[in-house]
């Protein structure tokens, strides 16, 4: 059993160091020889005395170079957004095959000269970074959102290139906050009774939707938050309100049915000197009583541009939530009764919750239709 496991490892460790000069060589078929020149350098890490990837190697790699080398070129004689990325792209590969190189022995013995571009990529990216930085800038004096967000992705870009390129994290900063859309979110007012409850609806669901919202550019903002942070222009309002509901209200319903049980030993019956059984039919009348205490309101959901006051949105969702009890009595033999049913006569009716407890339950079906609706929206 272990040979055929080593076995099995063996023939695994053959395929995946063909596949490794197979693949080389394809990718110099097909040109790419930055590819080829590091899947060649693959194959020579473990198995340096295979002709076939040294020459894939030393075939690719001056061809890399000069592919790499061509298109820089090229880039330079551009005037465009992508020049300095092609550039930094370009010298990327070079210094990455370099890299390779000197980590693999075989392929150093082969090549003990890679060329290396330090001065020449730390150069590129830095007018990359200044760049992508002036963009970013000419995008962000437009003062649109649309702009915001393109001048944050050229923001992001440059500090990518050069960390801390001149005040880039700040300009990244004051980017997002432009390019947000800034949602204030109303609580709905309710009576004081009530207005606890209906915060607790509220900061839940206001938590909720910042924790699913998966958008940068999008943020909800409770009024403790504007103040806290000086926010004087929301671009929405998302205005919430219980136009309507009732809590309480009481519905008793009794139903009553007649219970029989055959065969039941209902005494003893003297016979010839000896005591028998007697057996006869048992009966009850059995009543069954439901008191539910139904609580139901409607939320209004509007979303509201806060230049032109213009409603965007309104919804209304509806939620009910029925609490209820349930106790029993008979009148009559108590052996017509099965278990259950003896059980549910000695309880009795239980106390209902605090009308602010019923107020949250209808309420919670209305928060999962909220938060489909919000997520429909913002998407």
């Amino acid at each position: 059993m272990k040979k055929i496991y080593n076995f099995s490892i063996l023939s695994i460790i053959i395929v995946l160091l063909a596949a490794s000069c197979n693949s080389a060589s394809k990718a110099y078929k097909n040109g790419d020889y930055y590819r080829a020149t590091i899947n060649a350098i693959d194959k020579l890490r473990s198995k340096p005395n295979n002709e076939k990837a040294q020459k894939v190697l030393l075939d690719a790699y001056p061809l890399a170079q000069k592919t790499a080398m061509r298109e820089i070129d090229n880039a330079n004689l551009r005037n465009d957004v992508n020049k300095y990325d092609i550039m930094v792209t370009q010298y990327s590969r070079l210094n990455d095959i370099a890299g390779n190189i000197y980590n693999c022995p075989k392929a150093y013995e082969l090549i003990p000269h890679p060329a290396e571009y330090q001065a020449e990529i730390a150069d590129a990216k830095k007018k990359a970074a200044e760049q992508s930085y002036n963009l970013g800038i000419e995008a962000l004096n437009y003062g649109t959102i649309e702009q915001a967000r393109l001048a944050y992705a050229y923001f992001v870009k440059a500090n990518d290139y050069v960390y801390g390129y001149k005040d880039v994290l700040n300009k990244i900063e004051q980017a997002l906050y432009e390019g947000t859309l800034r949602i204030l979110v109303n609580r709905p007012i309710t009576s004081s009774k009530y207005q606890l409850s209906a915060d607790f609806f509220s900061d839940n669901l206001i938590a909720e939707m910042s924790k699913q919202n998966q958008q940068k550019f999008i943020r909800f903002y409770t009024y403790e938050e504007a103040n806290s942070l000086k926010m004087k222009n929301p671009h929405q309002y998302l205005v919430l309100n219980f136009a309507d509901y009732t809590i309480g209200n009481v519905r008793e319903t009794r139903n009553t049915e007649e219970l029989k049980r055959d065969s039941v030993v209902v005494g003893t019956v003297a016979v010839g000197g000896k005591n028998y059984n007697a057996y006869s039919t048992v009966k009850a009348k059995y009543t069954t009583n439901r008191r539910e205490i139904i609580s139901s309101g409607v939320l209004t959901v509007q979303i509201i541009d806060a230049q032109t006051n213009r409603v965007l949105e309104n919804k209304n969702f509806g939620g009910e939530y029925v609490w209820y009890t349930v106790w029993a009595n008979y009148n009559g033999d108590e052996r017509a009764l099965n278990p259950q049913q003896k059980k549910l006569c000695n309880s009795q009716p239980q106390l209902p919750p605090p009308d602010q407890d019923l107020f949250i339950s209808f309420t919670q079906p209305i928060y999962s239709q909220v938060l489909t609706f919000i997520r429909s929206v913002y998407r």
